[in-house]
C-alpha cells in the first residue's frame, strides 16, 4: 500500500519506479553504453586484460563502457564517495537481466558470486563494499547465491586513479587472501575494470583449481 502512495524513486533521476524496476528506471538504464561482451566472453577487452594473469579464467564480462557521458560514471562515484550505492546495484541488476535474456553465458553453472573485497579500514569508514552491492544486484537477477566472509583484503591501498600502470600492479601484490572455501566455478564481481591490476591480484589469491569467471558492471576504454 505504501509503495502505491509513495512509490520508490529512481536513484538517478528521481522518477517513480515501476514494480519490476530495481533502484533505477529503465529510461536511465537504457542510456548506459552496452559493451555486448556477454556474447563472446573469451574474446573481448575485459578478457584480454585479465587472461594473461589468470590462467583459470573461463570468461570475462563487463556490462557497460565507463566513459564520459555515461551515467555509470556518476553512479560509481556516488557509491564510492557519497554513500549512495543504489544506482550501482540497479545497473548490476540490469546487467544480470541482459545475461538471462541472451542466454549465452552459462551462469546457471556458477556455484556462487564473490565480490572483490575492500580493506577492513575502508569498510568501517564507508560502511559497505560497493562491489558487494553490485554483486547483490547480479545475484538477485541471476538467482545465484552471493558468498561473503570468504575473502579478505589486507590493506587499504591509496586511490588507484592517479597511479601509472606499473604502480597499480606493484601496489596490489599479495593484497588478497582466502579465509574460507571457494566453490568452483565461481564468478568474481567488481564495479569497474580499469587496468586489471586489482582483479588480477584478487584472482591469483584464489585456489588454483577454481574455475573463475569475472563480471564487472563497467570497463574503461584503453588509453591510446
Amino acid at each position: 500500500m505504501w509503495d502505491w502512495v509513495f512509490p520508490p524513486l529512481c536513484a538517478s533521476c528521481a522518477a517513480p519506479l515501476l514494480p519490476e524496476e530495481k533502484e533505477v528506471c529503465l529510461r536511465c538504464l537504457l542510456r548506459l553504453p552496452q559493451t555486448l561482451f556477454w556474447r563472446n566472453p573469451t574474446h573481448n577487452e575485459a578478457y584480454y586484460r585479465l587472461a594473461p594473469h589468470a590462467p583459470t579464467l573461463h570468461g570475462a564480462i563487463s556490462g557497460f563502457w565507463y566513459v564520459e557521458g555515461s551515467p555509470l560514471r556518476r553512479w560509481v562515484q556516488l557509491a564510492k564517495y557519497h554513500n549512495q550505492p543504489e544506482a550501482l546495484y540497479g545497473a548490476a541488476y540490469f546487467l544480470g537481466s541482459l545475461l538471462r535474456q541472451e542466454g549465452i553465458v552459462p551462469f546457471p553453472s556458477w556455484k556462487a558470486l564473490l565480490a572483490v573485497p575492500i580493506s577492513e579500514a575502508r569498510l568501517r569508514r564507508r560502511g559497505y563494499n560497493q562491489a558487494e552491492w553490485a554483486a547483490r544486484g547480479l545475484a538477485q537477477a541471476l538467482e545465484v547465491p552471493l558468498l561473503t566472509g570468504r575473502w579478505r583484503r589486507q590493506h587499504a591501498t591509496t586511490s588507484q586513479v592517479a597511479k601509472g600502470r606499473i604502480q597499480r600492479w606493484t601496489s596490489m601484490e599479495g593484497e588478497f587472501i582466502c579465509v574460507g572455501p571457494i566453490p568452483s566455478p565461481v564468478a568474481v564481481v567488481d564495479d569497474v575494470l580499469t587496468t586489471g591490476a586489482t582483479l588480477s591480484a584478487a584472482l591469483q589469491s584464489l585456489p588454483p583449481e577454481t574455475h573463475v569467471w569475472v563480471v564487472t558492471v563497467g570497463i574503461t576504454q584503453r588509453r591510446r
